[in-house]
Order: C-alpha cells, then sequence, then structure tokens
C-alpha cells in the first residue's frame, strides 16, 4: 500500500466514531480497481477512485462497513444486495450531512447528489422511483463495489425500495452518532462549525478534549459509543429479519430494567423513560394529580438552581416549540387543559438575590408553611426535593422532608429532584422506600449522552394507578411512547402510540454502560477517588487571582441512614469569574463567551503579544460546567461556571488499572487536566478586552 495512503487510512479509521466500524477488517489498497471499494471475504479493498482525502476515505470505509453489515443480515433473495447497496447508501448520506463544510466539500462526486438529499431524508423512496435513471446508475455503482456488475432490472429495483427489510431497514441505516441526536428537540443539533451541540458535547467521542462537564452534560465515551454501535447492529439485524419494531420493545424493556437495577433495586418499583429530567416533571405532576380529583399545589424548589424550562412543565404546559417526538406545539400552552387547571405553582428559593445561600431552617421553614397552607385550602400537594442542583444544593433538608411526608401522608406526595443523581443506590434506595417519586438521568453526573432521562416511581404511587380510573391524557403522546411505560400500566397508559424514540433507547443504553462501569467499583474507592481529585483542585480554583470560588456545603444525608458513601460529597466546584479583584465578577453573557472560549482552538484569535505558552493553552479544548445564574436576574446577577467531579473519573481509574496504569497515574493525569482548564481560564481573562473586540 503506498505510504500516503497507508496513512490517510490509518487515520481514518483511529477517527472516534469509525474505530467501532472498522476493528478487526483487513483493509488493503489495489491501484487498479475501478470502483472505490470492493468487499471481499477476506476485508475491505480500497481503490485510487475513493480520493486521496481523509474524509472521504472515512466515509468511503462507512460505506463499505455498512453494505457488509446488511449483507451478513438480509435474507438472500433476488434483491437483497440492492437493498444492502441502497440502505448502507443511506448511511453514508447522513454521514456526509453532519461533516463539517469543508470536509463534505472534499466529498464532492461520492454520490450523485440528488441522492445525498434523498437517501437522508426520514422517509425511504417510494417503489415509483425506480425508473429514476440517477438511482439505476447510484445502484449499478455500488453493486460494482459487491463485485456484481450484472445489469439493473427496474423491476428488481422498484421490489428492493417496497420490501419490508428495506423499509424497516431505513430506520436504523443510520450512524450511531446521528442517532444519538434524534428524539430529543432541538438543543440535541449539532452546530455545523463545531459539531457540537448547544451543550458543547458531541454526539462522537471526543478523546482530545478535557472534559469536567457532567452537571451539564458530555460528549459520549469510546466505550459507551462502541457499546451503542453494537445495539445498532442488532436492531439492523432485526429490521433485516423483519422484526425491528419486537426487538425495540425488548431493548426498551431491558433498559427499564437496567435502570431500575442501577438506582437501588427496590421491589415494585417502575421506571418511564424520559428524553430528559424535565419532561419527568410532567409524568411527576400527572401521578400526583392521578391520586384523586382535588387541585394540586405543586411547590418546586429553586427552578433556577434546576433547569430552565422546569416551571412551564411542573405546570404541564409545552416548554418548547418542538417535542422529543418532533410534533411543534405552542409554548406555555396546556399539554392537557383539564388538568393543568388544577395545578397552582409555588416555588422556594434557596439563595437571596444577591446570590447568597439562605440558611438551610429558612428554607425549611418556608417549605413547611407552604404545605400547611395548600392542604388547609383543601388542595393536595406535590413537594419537591432538590437533591442536587447544578451548584451541588440539596433543599429542603431530607430531614425536614421526610417530616413532611409523615405529618401529611395522603395528601403530600414528594418528588426527588435527583436529575443530577449525584446519589448512591443506597440513597436512592432509601427514597424511593418511604413512597418518593425520583427524576434522575444518566446524562449529568454519569455522563451518558444528554437527553436520557426517567422517573423512577414506587409501588405505593404504581399501585394507585393501577386502582385508578384515570388514564395518561392524549396530549403526551407528543413527548414519548408506550414503550417508554410499564408494560403492567396497560388502563393508564392506553391512550399511548407513538414511533419508536431510538435515540432515547440509545443514550440510555449508552448512559447504562456507564453507569454500570462506575458501580463496578467499590463504593469506598469511589469516594476515595473522587475525593482526592476534589482536594487537588478546589484549592487551585479558590487560590486563582481571577476566580471566586462559591460556597456549597456538602450533602447531609444523615436521615437516609447514609452509609458514608461517596455522595456526602460535595462535587460541583462552582464559581465566579472576577478577571477585577476590585469589581463585579463578569455578567452571565460574557461567560457565555468565556465558556465558549475554553471550548474551542482560539489560539488565532490571541494578539501578536502572546507568548508561546498562552497559545499552547488556547490550544486546548476544555469542557466543563455551563454558567448558571445564581443571583436575580441576568443583568445584575452573580453567575457561576461549574467544574465537577463525575462518575468517569471513577470509572476511568478501573480502566486505567486493567490496562496496566495505577489509580494514582491516572488520578495524577486528570487532576493535571483540570489546572490547565483553570489556566486557560486565567489565561482568557488576561486576554478578555482583546478576545472581546476580535472574537465574533
Amino acid at each position: 500500500m503506498p505510504p500516503d495512503i497507508s496513512a490517510l487510512l490509518d487515520a481514518a479509521t483511529r477517527r472516534p466514531e469509525m474505530r467501532p466500524l472498522t476493528a478487526g477488517v483487513t483493509l488493503t489498497f489495489d491501484p487498479g480497481l475501478v470502483s472505490p471499494f470492493l468487499l471481499a471475504d477476506c476485508g475491505i479493498t480500497i481503490g485510487p477512485a475513493a480520493g486521496g482525502e481523509e474524509a472521504r476515505l472515512a466515509l468511503t470505509l462507512r460505506l463499505a462497513a455498512e453494505t457488509a453489515l446488511w449483507l451478513d443480515h438480509l435474507p438472500a433473495g433476488p434483491d437483497h444486495r440492492i437493498v444492502a447497496a441502497l440502505l448502507a447508501a443511506r448511511c453514508a448520506a447522513v454521514a456526509h450531512a453532519m461533516m463539517a463544510e469543508a470536509e463534505r466539500a472534499a466529498c464532492v462526486g461520492f454520490l450523485p447528489p440528488d441522492w445525498l438529499d434523498r437517501l437522508g431524508r426520514d422517509q425511504p423512496p417510494p417503489a415509483s422511483v425506480a425508473a429514476s435513471v440517477s438511482l439505476a446508475t447510484l445502484t449499478g455503482l455500488l453493486l460494482a463495489c459487491q463485485g456484481d456488475t450484472a445489469e439493473i432490472d427496474e423491476a428488481e429495483l422498484a421490489a428492493a425500495l417496497d420490501s419490508d427489510g428495506f423499509r424497516q431497514g431505513w430506520r436504523v441505516a443510520i450512524p450511531t452518532e446521528a442517532l444519538l441526536t434524534t428524539g430529543g428537540d432541538e438543543r440535541l443539533r449539532l452546530v455545523p462549525e463545531t459539531g457540537l451541540n448547544r451543550y458543547g458535547c458531541s454526539p462522537r467521542p471526543r478523546p482530545w478534549a478535557f472534559t469536567f462537564a457532567s452537571t451539564t452534560a458530555t460528549s459520549i465515551s469510546d466505550g459507551a459509543f462502541a457499546h451503542v454501535e453494537e445495539l445498532r447492529r442488532r436492531l439492523v439485524k432485526a429490521a433485516a429479519a423483519g422484526r425491528l419494531d419486537d426487538k425495540y420493545g425488548d431493548a426498551m424493556a431491558q433498559a427499564r430494567r437496567a435502570i431500575l437495577a442501577q438506582c437501588g433495586g427496590i421491589a415494585g418499583t417502575e421506571a418511564i423513560l424520559a428524553p430528559s429530567g424535565t419532561d419527568g416533571e410532567f409524568y411527576a405532576l400527572h401521578l400526583a394529580l392521578a391520586a384523586d380529583d382535588s387541585p394540586l399545589t405543586n411547590i418546586v424548589i429553586a427552578p433556577q438552581e434546576t433547569a430552565s424550562n422546569v416551571m412551564a412543565a411542573a405546570a404541564g404546559r409545552h416548554y418548547n416549540p418542538t417535542t422529543a417526538m418532533g410534533r411543534h406545539v405552542a409554548v406555555g400552552e396546556p399539554v392537557d387543559a383539564a388538568s393543568t387547571a388544577r395545578v397552582e405553582l409555588v416555588t422556594l428559593a434557596v439563595r437571596d438575590d444577591s446570590g447568597e445561600l439562605l440558611p438551610p431552617s429558612v428554607v425549611d421553614a418556608a417549605a413547611a408553611q407552604a404545605v400547611t397552607a395548600a392542604i388547609a385550602a383543601g388542595r393536595r400537594v406535590l413537594l419537591h426535593l432538590l437533591d442536587t442542583s447544578k451548584t451541588g444544593l440539596v433543599a429542603p433538608s431530607i430531614a425536614a422532608t421526610c417530616d413532611l411526608a409523615h405529618r401529611f401522608a395522603g395528601s403530600l406526595d414528594v418528588v426527588v429532584d435527583a436529575s443530577q443523581l449525584r446519589l448512591s443506590r443506597h440513597s436512592l434506595a432509601h427514597y424511593l422506600s418511604r413512597g418518593f417519586m425520583v427524576i434522575v438521568t444518566g446524562s449529568k453526573f454519569f455522563t451518558g449522552p444528554p437527553f436520557a432521562g426517567a422517573l423512577l416511581v414506587p409501588a405505593v404511587i404504581g399501585g394507585r394507578i393501577q386502582l385508578g380510573r384515570s388514564a395518561l391524557p392524549e396530549g403526551y403522546n407528543a413527548y414519548n411512547e408506550r414503550h417508554c411505560w410499564p408494560q403492567s400500566w396497560e388502563h393508564y397508559c392506553h391512550p399511548m402510540g407513538g414511533e419508536a424514540n431510538l435515540g432515547l433507547l440509545m443514550r440510555w443504553w449508552a448512559a447504562l454502560w456507564e453507569m454500570e462501569a462506575f458501580h463496578a467499583v467499590a463504593a469506598t474507592e469511589a469516594q476515595r477517588i473522587l475525593a482526592t481529585f476534589l482536594d487537588a483542585i478546589r484549592p487551585v480554583i479558590a487560590a486563582s487571582p481571577v476566580l471566586r470560588l462559591l460556597p456549597c456545603p456538602p450533602p447531609d444525608r444523615a436521615a437516609l441512614g447514609g452509609d458514608g458513601s461517596w455522595d456526602q460529597l460535595a462535587t460541583i466546584l462552582t464559581f465566579a469569574l472576577a478577571p477585577d479583584p476590585a469589581g463585579a465578577p463578569l455578567d452571565i453573557a460574557t461567560a457565555r463567551r468565556v465558556y465558549g472560549w475554553l471550548n474551542a482552538d482560539v489560539a488565532g484569535l490571541l494578539p501578536a503579544t502572546a507568548d508561546d505558552e498562552e497559545r499552547r493553552l488556547a490550544g486546548l479544548c476544555a469542557h466543563i460546567g455551563q454558567p448558571v445564574l445564581i443571583g436575580a436576574s441576568e443583568r445584575d446577577g452573580l453567575c457561576g461556571l461549574r467544574l465537577a467531579a463525575g462518575a468517569r473519573l471513577v470509572s476511568g481509574a478501573r480502566h486505567a488499572v486493567i490496562a496496566g496504569r495505577s489509580v494514582e497515574a491516572f488520578l495524577d493525569a486528570e487532576i493535571a487536566e483540570a489546572k490547565l482548564i483553570v489556566a486557560k481560564l486565567e489565561m482568557l481573562l488576561r486576554h478578555l478586552d482583546h478576545l472581546r473586540r476580535t472574537a465574533l
């Protein structure tokens, strides 16, 4: 193989999204090959027509690997080669659409432009297009890569387009990284210039970035990505056999069971899958409403410390113009008018207007007063226990919440907002055993891809649903589908329909891989690893002349019969940006710009006076928690960025040991990366005025 092609192929196969596709595949180069590639029993042969650019070679390899995958699973028949070719081309077309503009330009001529568009659409082409000359030409080119040069019969092509395998296969002949962005909302869409979503993370592994962003969202890891690709291949096999819906339903049931096992395993608990923790609010609200016909007071704690849309969801109102199931809705309108009319919202603060923490006793007293007043007025109450907030707070106190639940049993439901999931299995089990619902995600502490939520429902609430007369309002078909719900809740869920949410399944599949890897480490060792990291980084932030570490007390879990586990640690470090020690910290708009520069190579934006070390720091990509508003308003309020210790610190240490490294060596490297993040922030703030003037 020529050295230049060898190097380019090596680079293409080392792309994070390509590694699971080409693992164990033998690649050869044939300078006399006319087609871009040729499949053979021994592997893939690449020809000069594949081009001399890394991006184009990667796309060729994807097309070849996907063709081989479908050929392996489609039942032999007169049209199976055509079906395999076109489904593989669809996968390549979607991958092409996800490329940066420069890479897409390098792939010009790879497939006919009209069919790049056609193959990337949500719906498969109808059999009537079999007469298209361009489709026949495309199919002929693709079949040549299988060693088939026979004339293409229009009737055979039409039969392939109309086959069950082709139409089911269309739904999963999509790159894993593309499927991971579906079944949520526009927050999962990628910015073409960066390949990152609104949270600053990627659906492809991003091993070159320093990542301590588990309080917001995290790019998928290599191991989780390979695990999800394996699931996609199982779905491909099912689609090829005409059994995709059955396999999807089985996988969703398996995911719900696995979530329960990873979250305490209390008998009788059920899991409802939701694209996000915010969607979990909807279901907690309606399970509380289903208790009787009373009006309901929903007490929400510190909405600024939870999620931006939590207030709308807690009232049963649409919070985004597009739902996870792709429905277009009116923001602020009720999902179900009758149930929303029964709901009043009460909010409780955990900070004063300047951002200072209120004493826990003040928050507890306010919660008790709100609960008592609502019940005295003849209303049921749904009380939120925030565990933990974006900045690591727990409120009201666990002890006070448990006391209220005991005093007002029968009139009060509790939902624990544990969207951060910085909780041990022991703590989760204790909440569930008390009859508290718990909102969890696999996408914060456990570092799964964003938009993997669930509501854990204890047996006492589930039993109420089984005996009740009400059903989930049909408006919630816009948010999820029947397989997201317990199989036994047929009466409550009978209005549910909807298409499969493959993106939600795959994001949870990735998160469960991370959860299992974390829980494979003893809780005492997990605590030691997390504490070692936090003890090393907290003083570095505190000592920085331009960062202001904000206080966060460690969570008090004594009321849960705490086992002294890792969830006793304050694992989120929140800090303001204060380049002028005598002045106010930066406002949230400026902090957002600094946050964006931190996660990108900005060496080209520095002034000519910047030294080599500053340019090296500027070239690093570092992903931490988004700025969060802490004060009263975006204009005047304090805001903080967040550097968090997540599950990958623990599972990563285990993987390091398996690879022959010591835990200490792994932690030293992680601590060094976190220190470089602080150094880059300090550098950005030194050049803030210049960056403000020059960076668009």
